[in-house]
């Protein structure tokens, strides 16, 4: 029977691959920060706070290209993929500005041609 010390080291390895029991983060804390810091609501910064928000970004990445790849193509990520995505799911809405779908400008002239007949209408 295995020893309790080599169980307890295999738990260890198998923690620390998750990204959620992860103590370090991929995403550059300082670049977080400095976006953090931009909105005039933020003072202060604690290094917890820092830290849970980093990982939470990190964590809604991996999230959101977990779900674009479902998709897609799983060997490549594109920018039609997430568009896709952000306009399918509900939960996804708040996204919907930073990535929407793209249409020919020809699709555009049509849409903005029917708006104005619309507004129009009401004059």
């Amino acid at each position: 029977a295995p020893s309790t010390p080599q169980i307890d080291s295999l738990k260890a390895k198998e923690n620390t691959s998750s990204p959620l029991r992860s103590q370090t983060t991929i995403l550059p804390m300082a670049r977080v920060k400095t976006i953090m810091k931009s909105s005039p609501e933020v003072e202060n910064i604690g290094q917890e706070s820092l830290f849970l928000i980093t990982k939470a970004t990190e964590l809604f990445i991996m999230y959101l290209t977990k779900l674009s790849q479902r998709y897609g193509n799983d060997q490549e990520l594109t920018y039609s993929d997430l568009a896709t995505i952000v306009a399918k799911k509900d939960s996804m809405e708040f996204l919907q500005d930073i990535l929407p779908k793209k249409i020919k400008y020809s699709e555009y002239l049509a849409i903005m041609e029917k708006e104005n007949q619309v507004e129009d209408s009401f004059y």
